[in-house]
């Protein structure tokens, strides 16, 4: 048995014959395109100035730290690298001598992935993120050689398994460790301070290193951790579960998330580990083994991560919790700050009571009223409104305790929001003759295709036609004979209270007067008409697009008291709306439980 690390050079033709065996410690495949590609360039590069007479006698890769195992050797360090070579090299198998086979990658926790590996299919590239980036490379590397000649293949291969006389050569840095060696330890030490690893992988090596189990039963526990681990990352990986809790876009290693709130928990006054620091959690993780005096750290320390795990699940489960929680963190609040006011909690009871606390205080201070506060905000207030309308569409799904319909976060998070008038301003028009033309046709296409009930109503309309139909005919127009038609179209379907004691024009801002809409669906009404925009919508409805619940009651006039016309968006209608906001508000506020 060998009790020294050794270090040689190898050719990639002599691993051909190898096995190599990647551990439960290690990460999944994660390289991108761009790192294949650039790969490939540089052994272009290497290839041509060789021809030149001016390269170096190899091209070295980054080494490959091994050790000797059952099945070959134990991969250590340098599993992506000969992945990719791997990918490579499968792609070239063609103009490979008869008989010579590639190295063989097994995998001790991802079942599936060598025989992924051997034939990468484009059907079976979604079933798990590692086939995603294998498959994603392979189409790099087939997509790099179409852009080149026919030679190209066979002398690239010559050169990545040349033995120096015959075109060239492509080494490895072997780095062999002996037996006795720790080698979770020797994983974490290679790859601190590397941008590849992240945290999770670092702490992921540090809970699985031999130290932390009995002998007789280490494998079958660092199988278990490894295998509840990779369940905690599958079940982060569900966009409605993740978006509930973050809104940051990650694909891989949403476990860091769980692991951000125990490292809070382990950190104490005497370290002073900044949040800031992009290794904040592998630190805090190693700070607090090595200076813990827990009797049994590792049992603690990972009983932490599943509590909180469980925790978060929980959260997400109970109907009322997910939406107040949902609404805080969709408005900006971390749930390490959730966590803390959860921490100063003792009964489900308190938490909710706290946590409609914070939820009041994103809208008024201590001694301010809601009704008030709603009454006043406008569209000049558009970051508190938008704030006001996204939890009236929250709070709708979870104020029936009879309903399981939630808000959906992930589609929430996926785009951006505006705040628009439900009724458009008739200040706001195009200002551009050929904008003004398409305002033109597109409204009166649907003022010719509709009618009003009323007989009065229905003749104006008629007027409004033909009046818009002679303007488009005229060679030019001014602005103001624009205006002036746009104006009446826009006020004919807005502004139908004939006796209100309050004029239109100080409700166009009001509250009950704006929807909480997407950002693309904002920008494509170009100031519609109210009939117009509520065809758009209920368009995106019948598509399964997202749209917000009360954005579509609105649009509906589920709101108001009396619906007789569905094709204006009157005084009344905004009064309405307005009043069943507050409503929301005031019942959430004041039922019993509520915050003070």
């Amino acid at each position: 048995m060998s009790q020294n690390n050794t270090i040689v050079l190898k050719s990639i033709d002599e691993l051909l014959n190898e096995s190599f065996f990647i551990p439960f410690y290690q990460r999944g495949y994660r390289w991108t395109p761009r790192q294949a590609k650039d790969l490939l360039d540089d052994l272009s590069e290497f290839q041509t100035q060789q021809k030149e007479g001016k390269a170096t006698p190899f091209y070295c890769l980054q080494p490959v730290v091994v050790k000797r195992h059952e099945r070959g050797w134990e991969l250590i360090d340098g599993q992506q690298r000969l992945t990719t070579l791997h990918i490579i090299l499968g792609f070239l198998k063609a103009q490979m001598a008869p008989g010579q086979m590639l190295y063989q990658i097994s995998y001790e926790t991802r079942p599936g992935s060598e025989d992924f590996l051997s034939d990468l299919k484009e059907e079976k590239s979604r079933d798990n993120i590692d086939f995603f980036h294998m498959y994603e490379v392979r189409k790099t590397v087939q997509q790099w050689f179409e852009k080149r000649d026919e030679t190209k293949e066979p002398e690239f291969l010559k050169t990545l398994l040349g033995n120096g006389k015959a075109g060239g050569n492509v080494k490895v840095i072997w780095y062999q460790i002996n037996e006795e060696t720790d080698v979770a330890k020797i994983f974490t030490r290679l790859n601190m301070g590397k941008i590849p690893l992240t945290n999770a992988e670092l702490v992921k090596a540090l809970l699985l290193k031999r130290s932390n189990f009995e002998e007789q039963e280490r494998h079958l526990r660092q199988l278990k951790i490894a295998q509840e681990w990779d369940e905690i990352e599958r079940a982060l990986q569900a966009d409605d579960f993740w978006y509930f809790l973050s809104g940051e876009e990650r694909e891989a290693n949403r476990i860091e998330f769980v692991l951000n709130l125990v490292a809070r928990d382990l950190q104490d006054d005497k370290t002073d580990i900044s949040p800031a620091d992009p290794s904040y959690i592998f630190l805090t993780f190693a700070d607090w083994f090595e200076t813990t005096q827990d009797l049994q750290p590792f049992q603690t320390c990972w009983g932490k991560i599943k509590r909180w795990f469980m925790i978060l699940q929980e959260w997400y489960q109970e109907h009322d919790l997910f939406h107040m929680i949902g609404f805080l963190v969709a408005s900006g609040r971390t749930v390490s700050s959730i966590a803390k006011i959860f921490a100063k909690t003792t009964t489900k009871k308190e938490f909710r009571q706290a946590l409609k606390n914070e939820i009041k205080n994103t809208f008024i201070k201590k001694d301010e009223n809601i009704d008030h506060y709603i009454r006043g905000l406008t569209y000049e207030n558009r970051e508190s409104v938008l704030k006001v309308l996204l939890f009236f569409n929250v709070r709708s799904f979870f104020s029936n305790p009879e309903t399981n319909a939630r808000f959906q976060f992930d589609r929430y998070k996926a785009q951006k929001w505006d705040v628009e008038h439900i009724h458009s301003r008739s200040d706001n028009l195009p200002g551009q003759r050929q904008k003004q033309i398409a305002w033109l046709q597109y409204t009166l296409d649907f003022v010719a295709s509709s009618s009003m009930y009323n007989l009065q109503d229905d003749n104006k309309r008629k007027e409004l036609l033909e009046e818009g139909k002679r303007l488009i005919k005229k060679d030019n127009f001014s602005k103001q004979e624009f205006d002036n038609i746009a104006k009446d179209i826009v006020n004919f379907y807005g502004n139908s209270e004939k006796n209100s004691e309050v004029s239109p024009r100080d409700w166009k801002d009001s509250i009950g007067n704006l929807a909480l809409l997407d950002s693309k669906t904002n920008r494509s009404y170009q100031n519609a008409i109210f009939p117009l925009k509520r065809q758009h919508i209920i368009a995106r409805d019948e598509s399964a697009i997202f749209v917000p619940l009360c954005t579509k009651n609105v649009f509906l006039k589920y709101y108001s008291a009396h619906v007789n016309d569905m094709l204006r968006w009157t005084v009344k209608d905004m009064e309405n709306y307005q009043n069943a906001i507050i409503q929301t508000f005031t019942e959430f506020f004041t039922e019993p439980g509520a915050a003070a």
